[in-house]
């Protein structure tokens, strides 16, 4: 089995993610399957940043602590990335093997700009390391090169040919045997076909699922989604609106909605809390939409450009008074796709908010996939009404009232105050109990909504994940199991209300042990209190960064060992 991690590391605004991409582009096209994950500060130019490769001819979902291949776009790379290079590892690029230059590491010193300068502009210089990195890994030249044609063919002949040169210049300056099995034999149609990051899918989501309004203020890491859209919005007849802020942004969406849009917004913590209120006037409204909150590490404007999984519980419980609503938290990025796809479908099914933690994580980790699979999910239709007796929120046995659109004969009324059956303001207190014991009323069915976790069993330990975790989690078990110890894993994707009959289920699992993104464990806090069965053993992590395959499977095993939480 090949399974190498890559580091491309150097200065903001050097070109790491230029590099990156091409070199994963690069990969999937040769028949490999990708994960590639970036770490970058929030910053324009200047500071360290880095893209992990992980490439493998088996599905991957995860990075590797322990590298393969570091390459170094300037100096400072090689200092702070070094020691993560295993034994006959290869360290590639611009640095000087002094002090520590051990000789178990394969040391190839390439000063990329000089080369690029040489070739006529120092542009060039990303181009040069791409083609000495696909000649260590042995990638077939003519796949690359045909990529590079396709590229940058608008931008001339000229651009086409230099970057060709640049890219050969790089193979010859190498000059070493390729390490991996070639791979130019596999033909194209065997190759995985997408590569896809959340941001990415959560767009795509929306437009399977007939989104027709997206209003947002750009926030990390959730602007990707509103690029995506903004991008496709001719195209599928979307209206994308960057609001002035996030209050106004989700009052955006609620008034599309309320006027029969399938509407969505997006932010971070922070923006979520400006639209808290908002949440509020779509619950009192019973206004359907959907919220993204792309989590990242806070409070206030925290660490904009890394991840976290600390808003599960604010989520869960933001805004006064009491009102349902839906959490989602997306595995992966094909997740993601049919994640948003049933949250629109619910949204409108209850006319409840239905929230979905995204986080950096997610949004900007790209995954490769042969194909999507998209689920059945049936698509909810909004009456529209020619009856002049209609009332918006008419008192029905499941709390859920019909709903029309406005345009028809029906006088569709709506307020935030308190309000009888056809939305009129009111103060009577008999109504007002008989209207918010209604909304409460959708709670039960809204339960039945919810599925059971992914399991798969295991009879020494569990691994209890949520949302972005999944891949980590999934490839920490397969190790351990390779190891002898037999893990199950039990993962969420749905985690607000939780299904009925979850007790039952988690007291049967084998020393269950709950991973988060958080610092005191937010789920394993949730499940204790909806369940009353207790989950002792936590892992933790809250510096900004993703949990990493090799560091995650021995914290697990420190707890097998001493049954605390780390």
């Amino acid at each position: 089995m090949v399974d190498w991690s890559i580091k491309v590391g150097g200065a903001a605004g050097q070109g790491v993610q230029t590099v990156s991409e091409i070199l994963a582009l690069m990969l999937k096209r040769s028949g490999y399957y990708v994960f590639s994950l970036e770490d970058y500060q929030s910053r324009i130019r200047g500071g360290h940043t880095f893209t992990h490769i992980r490439l493998s001819d088996e599905p991957v979902w995860a990075a590797k602590k322990y590298l393969d291949l570091l390459v170094c776009l300037d100096p400072l790379t090689h200092g702070l990335h070094r020691h993560e290079v295993k034994e006959r590892g290869f360290i590639l690029g611009s640095f000087v093997p002094v002090g520590d230059a051990s000789n178990s590491h394969h040391f190839i010193t390439i000063d990329f700009e000089k080369e690029a300068i040489q070739l006529g502009n120092k542009v060039f210089a990303n181009m040069v390391a791409v083609g000495a990195i696909s000649a260590i890994l042995g990638l077939a030249p003519e796949l690359s090169e045909a990529y590079i044609e396709e590229v940058f063919a608008k931008k001339g002949k000229e651009v086409v040919e230099k970057n060709k040169l640049a890219f050969r210049r790089g193979r010859e300056l190498v000059g070493i045997d390729p390490v991996l099995p070639q791979k130019g034999s596999i033909k194209s149609d065997h190759a995985p076909q997408f590569l896809l990051d959340g941001n990415q899918a959560l767009g795509l989501g929306a437009l399977f699922a007939g989104c027709t309004f997206y209003s947002a203020y750009p926030m990390t890491p959730s602007t990707g989604i509103m690029n995506f859209l903004a991008s496709r919005a001719k195209e599928y007849g979307i209206m994308v609106e960057q609001a002035e802020d996030e209050i106004a942004a989700i009052n955006m969406a609620l008034g599309a909605s309320y006027a029969g849009a399938r509407a969505m917004t997006g932010t971070s913590g922070g923006g979520f809390c400006l639209m808290v209120e908002g949440l509020g006037l779509a619950a009192m409204t019973e206004v359907p939409i959907v919220v993204v909150d792309g989590q990242r590490p806070g409070p206030s404007t925290g660490l904009p450009t890394r991840t976290s999984q600390a808003d599960l519980l604010f989520v869960v419980h933001a805004g006064h008074d009491e009102f349902p609503r839906f959490v989602f938290a997306p595995r992966d990025p094909q997740d993601a796709i049919n994640v948003v796809r049933r949250a629109f479908y619910l949204t409108e099914k209850y006319q409840v908010p239905a929230i979905i933690l995204s986080d950096q994580y997610l949004a900007d980790a790209k995954v490769s996939y042969r194909n999507l699979e998209l689920e059945e999910i049936p698509d909810f239709l909004i009456q529209v009404s020619d009856s002049s007796e209609y009332c918006r929120y008419a008192l029905t046995p499941s709390g859920i009232s019909p709903r029309v659109i406005p345009g028809g004969r029906a006088l569709v009324v709506v307020d935030s105050d308190e309000h009888d059956e056809c939305g009129h303001l009111t103060e009577d207190l008999g109504v007002r109990i008989a209207m918010h014991e209604k909304r409460m009323k959708k709670w039960e069915a809204m339960k039945k909504e919810m599925r059971m976790p992914f399991y798969a069993e295991g009879k020494d330990m569990t691994l209890i994940g949520w949302g972005s975790n999944w891949g980590v989690l999934q490839e920490v078990r397969k190790e351990l199991r390779a190891e002898g110890i037999d893990a199950g894993f039990v993962h969420f994707n749905e985690l607000w209300p939780l299904p009925f009959g979850l007790r039952e289920f988690l007291v049967r699992l084998p020393l269950p042990v709950v991973v988060e993104n958080n610092y005191r464990g937010q789920f394993a806090d949730l499940l204790e209190r909806e369940t009353k069965f207790s989950f002792p053993v936590r892992i933790t992590r809250y510096d900004g960064r993703p949990f990493l395959v090799d560091e995650l499977r021995e914290r697990v095993k420190e707890v097998l060992h001493d049954g605390q939480s780390v």
